[in-house]
């Protein structure tokens, strides 16, 4: 019996150790300092603060799950990887050009009213963080009359919008997303 509470007490410490404890203390991305450590109600130890925001050159550790022990049994990836990134807000004039830096998986446009023309540049193969699979969202909150859409050197966009419309009924967002393929340095529209 002692055995069994034993391993029952061992099983829920790893547990608890592998799902949170190994995460604790670290900085939170957009969270204020905080105290980790107290004596007599004085803090003795704090986290610092945590950047405002993703920059798109994180890396995450993640458990490979491979059976039979085989390795590598944890790896890191770029969020990249993931589907995530940072959000870039601008606020375009006509005839502005925005240019994609390769850490982008959102852009967000709001401008004043209707632009007449703009161009969306994208970032060059050689910069993608994480080219296989990489995302890239656009979005406006406003019509673009006349978009233009520039592949960054060495890549292809397929099915660019050359423009935007935003629905009259909703006042929603116009959006257009893209998935990079590295074997043929394509941008594939998926939405």
């Amino acid at each position: 019996m002692f055995k069994k509470l034993a391993l029952a007490l061992v099983a829920v410490t790893i547990g608890g150790f592998a799902t949170a404890g190994i995460w604790n203390n670290f900085p939170k991305v957009g969270g204020a300092a905080y105290c980790i450590t107290t004596v007599n109600g004085v803090c003795q130890q704090t986290v610092p603060a945590g950047p405002s925001a993703l920059t798109g050159n994180e890396t995450i550790p993640l458990d490979t799950n491979l059976p039979s022990g085989q390795m590598p049994q944890t790896v890191i990836a770029n969020i990249g990887k993931l589907g995530a990134g940072k959000t870039t807000y601008n606020v375009p004039v006509t005839t502005d050009s925005i240019t994609i830096d390769a850490q982008t998986r959102q852009l967000i446009v709001q401008p004043a009213g209707t632009i007449a023309a703009m161009t969306l540049v994208f970032p060059a193969a050689t910069t993608l963080t994480e080219a296989d699979g990489q995302r890239f969202g656009f979005c406006t909150t406003q019509i673009i009359t006349t978009l233009t859409t520039t592949a960054g050197a060495g890549t292809t966009v397929l099915n660019a919008p050359t423009a935007m419309l935003v629905p009259v009924a909703t006042g929603a967002g116009s959006c257009v997303e893209w998935i990079y393929r590295l074997s043929n340095t394509t941008w594939y529209r998926v939405q």
